[in-house]
């Protein structure tokens, strides 16, 4: 039996590039978006790559890595993967919510950005221990 690879090991062959100054407008960031560090963000994998805004508070003094953004976008992606109702359920959003499913809608763009990014081997990534 092969053990499953970890997000460590697989994050080997991802590449990341990293510019200062996130992309989204700055009317449209929320109030700890202007305050933390906003970064544009592109992995690249097996020739695809896929861009994003990535924010990390200002006590974090360096740049992101290929494995903390990928650890949050699949976090984000697999609350994505989910049906509306099971998403609400599990983080306590009221389902009459607005915001809640904005935020849904949001992490299922995410889920189908990493799916086109990591394509057959998405599963593999987003059930990869993340030690």
């Amino acid at each position: 039996m092969t053990a499953q690879p970890t997000l460590k090991q697989l994050v080997r062959r991802v590449r990341l590039s990293v510019t200062y100054g996130a992309k989204l407008d700055h009317d449209r960031q929320s109030d700890w978006q202007r305050q933390a560090n906003g970064y544009r963000c592109t992995l690249r994998y097996q020739g695809r790559r896929y861009s994003f805004d990535f924010w990390q508070g200002v006590g974090i003094a360096s740049d992101p890595t290929a494995q903390v953004c990928l650890e949050c976008l699949l976090s984000d992606a697999q609350a994505g993967e989910q049906s509306f109702e099971e998403f609400c359920g599990e983080f306590g959003y009221d389902p009459d919510s607005r915001k809640a499913e904005a935020t849904w809608k949001a992490w299922r763009k995410t889920a189908a950005g990493m799916r086109r990014l990591l394509g057959d081997h998405f599963a593999a990534f987003l059930s990869a221990d993340r030690d």
